[in-house]
């Protein structure tokens, strides 16, 4: 019992040390800095410096001085991080994986709502965040599917005692602005808290010419709120809800003529759940989640108002799930879970109202059998009504060497389930006039197209396809975490991730109009593997500088089979001529830059209430496409220039640090490739406003 207080009572702190930050900085210079603690890696609270695997959070405090609203701009600043562009939004990626593999969590709840495999990061305000946590590697063995990269979640922060509120404001570059509204109340017994906000912008176009937007003008709300009741001193209820609207005005030239029209995007999230303390050493929750995701699109012709594209999209999730953790004795906790979820999919692309069942169950122990060595293993089982079974196994060790420095070693093994596009898919592009189609559907509508003529040459005979697997893949890290004195810490990661049965579309028939017919098939065995460094250290009282570096390769064993047996070859784009592709020529997969790296440097005078930094961002060139046809990167005019870029922030703090002025700029040097980068949009200037208010 009195473990598990002072457990709770920990985070209670940390988060609420927090959540007043922004109105008491002149005074956390003075306070006594309690040990950093991470939830998200092992389903409980843990000290970050003993955690056995590569972790990292994202403070309250540096997101607010860094004038950072959304919740891409802050990860694009993180070592190992790299913000994806796409037709749908900004995704991530990690130690090498796509944005598909990698689960966005709120408070530990999964959030929905992915076009093709990527959840748009810019969705997701980080108003009324405690911290961001990170964990690389994957985390299978805890989150299932999705979590084959890595986990990130966000934290929200517990409300000080009385009665709280605060307003923040950014307008700039763009017509973009963000606007937050929050309040709370809390009693040692009952706790409410919400926010308001409202993001919007007049978007931009980095090609006018083309006659259409790279980014639509839109304006987008989200609404958030918390109750948490203590029912008796064993005993605690909780509901959260969130509900995010977004508007967007399209107008696009298109073959035809010019389109128009808008779009709505609407997720809404609700859990209750209650947490029960059954002795001293026995812990319970029950956490129900329901999740709704819906898009609906409708465009019409300019000059004629006739209907060019109308889309629905509405996706389900509901979850049910429990948890206990068991303290056998004061060195081994046990962990363990068990959960039934339930997903429907209801699209303009699927012939049919589509679903899925699942049902889970986790184990984990926590086991430090010497004060130095700290143990966690563990596993998940995961049952899937439409593909195989999968066990995900975990073990990773920490060992204090000094109480300055800590080896960390893990290896666990993830997967990604094949996706309702993977799978029930039924899509024709009415403009350029290729379809694809799930794995399930390729067979009926292959057959459908032959019975209305419009299959010239089968490819692959549909009803031989083989039944998609989920891609695995199996972990390794191992790293350390150095900390010689208070002011510096030091920490590097080496990784290898083994990678099977990644599912890739592939043609399968061509059309007598020359285009093709595209399935889904288990093809790729690839591997991801690097290192990567991270340290910050402060000086001279007010300043700190940080930086880290990642350098990664990611490649394909088919393709370096076929380059060892000499049979691939490219095309020199100067002589025209055909020639054999090396292993220095191959340039791994697409979109993963072998090098990236970022510095900052902060300063912070809590007497004059100035706080400023700046920030520069490196990302080394990446291949974009394949000009000579032969499936890989292996030609200069293939990769996309690396580049740098400069973000930097200044704020002032007034009236006792209730009121911040804040002036932030990104991309200060202007930056832009137009043709392969469409999330620069060049630089961004910002002007913000925050008040807040607090009265216990």
């Amino acid at each position: 019992m009195k473990e598990k207080i002072i457990c709770v009572l920990m985070l209670i702190s940390i988060k609420m040390s927090a959540q007043q930050i922004d109105t008491a900085a002149r005074d956390t210079g003075k306070a006594k800095k309690l040990k950093e603690v991470i939830v998200t890696a092992t389903r409980s609270a843990k000290d970050l410096m003993t955690v056995p695997m590569p972790v990292s959070t994202i403070s309250n405090k540096e997101i607010k001085n860094r004038g950072l609203v959304r919740l891409d701009e802050i990860l694009n600043e993180q070592t190992g991080l790299s913000v994806l562009p796409d037709a749908h939004g900004q995704g991530i990626q990690i130690q090498g994986f796509s944005a598909d593999y990698t689960m966005i969590m709120l408070d530990g709840l999964p959030i929905i709502g992915r076009t093709t495999g990527i959840l748009d990061l810019a969705r997701i305000t980080t108003n009324g965040i405690d911290r961001i946590e990170v964990v690389k590697g994957p985390v299978s063995s805890l989150y299932g599917s999705e979590a084959m990269a890595g986990v990130i979640n966000l934290i929200s922060a517990t409300p000080p005692l009385g009665a709280s509120a605060s307003l923040a404001t950014r307008y700039g570059t763009n017509k973009n602005a963000d606007v937050s509204l929050n309040a709370a109340y809390a009693t040692p017994r009952l706790s409410i808290a919400g926010f308001i906000n409202r993001n919007s912008s007049g978007g931009y176009s980095l090609i006018p010419s083309s006659g259409s937007p790279t980014v639509s003008p839109f304006y987008g709300y989200t609404v958030n709120g918390r109750i948490t009741y203590q029912l008796t001193p064993h005993t605690d209820l909780r509901l959260l809800v969130r509900n995010y609207t977004n508007t967007t005005d399209n107008n696009y030239r298109v073959d035809s003529g010019q389109v128009a029209g808008s779009g709505t995007e609407h997720n809404f999230s609700i859990s209750p759940y209650i947490t029960h303390l059954f002795s001293e050493k026995f812990a319970g929750e029950l956490r129900l989640y329901r999740s709704t995701y819906q898009t609906t699109s409708l465009l019409n012709y300019t000059t004629t108002n006739a209907i060019y594209d109308e889309t629905y999209f509405n996706q389900a999730f509901n979850r049910a799930e429990v948890q206990s953790d068991y303290r056998v004795y004061a060195k081994l906790k046990l962990t363990s879970g068990a959960g039934a979820q339930y997903e429907t999919v209801n699209a303009t692309r699927y012939d049919a109202k589509q679903s899925f069942t699942s049902g889970y169950a986790y184990g984990q122990g926590d086991w430090t059998p010497i004060k130095k060595l700290n143990v966690i293993a563990g596993g998940r089982f995961d049952a899937h009504s439409v593909y195989r079974s999968q066990f995900s196994p975990k073990l990773a060790l920490s060992y204090q060497l000094s109480d300055k420095f800590v080896i960390l070693g893990s290896t666990g093994k993830g997967y990604k389930a094949p996706d309702f596009r993977q799978l029930y898919l039924n899509f024709t592009n009415a403009v350029v006039g290729y379809s694809v189609f799930g794995y399930e559907e390729a067979a009926a509508q292959v057959a459908k197209l032959q019975q209305q003529g419009q299959i010239q040459t089968i490819l692959i005979n549909p009803n031989n396809l083989q039944p998609l697997n989920a891609e695995s893949s199996t972990g390794y890290n191992l790293g350390y975490r150095y900390g010689p004195v208070k002011s510096f810490m030091w920490t590097a990661n080496f990784f290898r991730n083994n990678i099977r049965d990644l599912i890739d579309a592939q043609p399968i028939a061509i059309k007598t109009n020359g285009q093709s017919v595209y399935s889904y098939f288990n093809i790729h065995s690839v591997y991801t593997q690097g290192a990567e460094t991270d340290f910050s250290y402060n000086f001279l009282k007010h300043w700190t500088v940080a930086g880290g570096y990642q350098y990664l390769q990611a490649y394909d064993h088919n393709v370096l089979d076929q380059i060892k047996a000499g049979k691939l070859f490219g095309i020199d784009p100067k002589t025209r001529e055909t020639v054999k592709i090396t292993k220095s020529m191959y340039g791994g997969l697409l979109n993963r830059s072998k090098n990236m790296a970022n510095a900052r440097l902060n300063y912070q005078d809590d007497q004059t209430g100035i706080i400023a930094s700046v920030r520069v961002i490196y990302r080394g060139r990446y291949g974009f496409s394949d000009l000579d046809g032969n499936g890989i990167v292996n030609r200069d005019d293939e990769y996309v220039k690396g580049y740098v870029l400069f973000n930097a922030s200044v704020s002032k703090l007034f009236y006792h640090n209730q009121i911040r002025f804040q002036l932030t700029g990104e991309n200060l040097g202007d930056y832009k490739q137009p043709l392969t980068i469409s999330n620069l949009p060049g630089r961004l200037l910002y002007a913000g406003f925050t008040y807040n208010f607090h009265k216990q």
